[in-house]
């Protein structure tokens, strides 16, 4: 069946670019370890409310508010994001997007009953009518479009995901959007997670050089106080040294730039993470977003980028409303597959077209909905006549 990929003896069935799909789950899986075993126990460490249940340190300040990004409810949230994200993304990929069986014929079928030329009213042709794929020899319905990379048509075509490996269709776009949001909330929380745990290695490097700076013994006789000594410390241990103000100016510059630096090759695992996710998280989020716009309008990705609510002069059939379109979205019924839920089934073929034995006998997948297609029974229950 196009170009899906079979798993389980047929029990799964993948989209074409499943590598892909493969390969998302082993960035997703990474960096959920990496978060959960290496920045979630950073962040712990250096959070107020445990460090003072630590060290049995009862001054009020020090029992301040869970920073939100070590706060229990927070790494819940991630966890829950974790789950749902991978759950989904196994879900969309697995499903069904709303394939259109292939007609196995080398006559053209007829305009199906409900379009124009057979006495219906949906025409053949343009934006909202039928369409005839070659391909697939099939008229199919409005909406709907055939994927290259699958090779096969899909009911209201979305458009083809290489990350989840699969189309987008009315079948498994739910899941979908359910993918984008929760992966989106994951990579914003990871992100803020390892911005915060750079500014605590900066200010963890910061102490250490202030009390570095206080063990340098003062000249005596300067006429500077104690509180001048290790300000000028903190910001140039030379001070002895370099005198002038220009100097200590000077001074104080690099003195951040080591500390930064110190910051970010004390942590480059939390700097490497910080860094994909922030890339994931501005291109996802933008992704759900414009899929919130779509759905809120009632349309497709294939058809709000071709332009043919817009440019084409049409109404959109799909669109009943902001409210409608959202609890369509997320709540209404999912359309039946119209391919079979096994491809394990096998049949034995050991005769020739002539009736007689084949010279070796083959095994060849089953598709039990052929037979039931529409189009391709009136073809061969017709008299020849009729297919001219």
């Amino acid at each position: 069946m196009g170009n899906h990929v079979f798993l389980c003896g047929g029990k799964v069935v993948l989209g074409s670019d499943a590598p892909l799909f493969y390969v998302t789950n082993a960035v997703l899986l990474t960096g959920m370890g990496l978060y959960f075993g290496v920045v979630v126990p950073h962040l712990i460490r250096h959070d107020p409310s445990y460090r003072s249940e630590e060290d049995g340190n009862d001054d009020a300040t020090m029992h301040a508010t869970h920073l939100w990004t070590s706060h229990p409810l927070s790494i819940c949230l991630s966890a829950l994001a974790s789950v749902v994200a991978l759950i989904s993304l196994w879900v969309t990929a697995a499903t069904d997007p709303g394939i259109l069986p292939p007609v196995s014929s080398p006559v053209r079928p007829p305009p199906p009953p409900d379009s124009i030329p057979s006495g219906g009213r949906i025409p053949v042709g343009g934006p909202l009518g039928y369409r005839y794929c070659s391909t697939c020899n099939i008229h199919r319905p409005p909406r709907s479009k055939h994927c290259n990379s699958c090779n096969v048509c899909v009911a209201k075509f979305d458009h083809h995901c290489p990350w989840v490996g699969t189309c987008i269709g009315e079948r498994n776009h739910r899941s979908f959007f359910l993918f984008l949001a929760s992966v989106s909330v994951l990579t914003l929380v990871v992100t803020a997670s390892c911005l915060r745990a750079l500014g605590e290695g900066y200010r963890e490097v910061a102490e250490e050089e202030e009390e570095r700076g206080r063990a340098i013994p003062t000249t005596e006789g300067d006429g500077a106080s104690d509180g001048e000594n290790v300000d000028d410390a903190f910001w140039n241990p030379h001070r002895d040294r370099e005198s002038d103000d220009d100097d200590v100016l000077r001074a104080a510059i690099p003195f951040r730039a080591r500390a930064m630096f110190r910051a970010l090759s004390d942590l480059p695992l939390e700097v490497a993470l910080g860094l994909f996710s922030l890339l994931c998280a501005w291109s996802l989020t933008s992704l759900t977003c414009f899929h919130a716009l779509i759905v809120t309008l009632g349309q497709t990705t294939n058809e709000r980028v071709r332009g043919v609510y817009e440019y084409g002069g049409v109404r959109n059939p799909g669109d009943r409303g902001c409210w409608r379109n959202w609890t369509g979205a997320l709540c209404g019924r999912v359309p039946p597959s119209q391919v079979p839920r096994d491809f394990s089934e096998r049949v034995t073929s050991g005769e020739g077209r002539g009736g007689g034995p084949t010279a070796a006998t083959g095994e060849e997948t089953l598709w039990p909905g052929w037979e039931h297609s529409r189009s391709f029974t009136a073809l061969m229950s017709a008299p020849p006549s009729a297919n001219q």
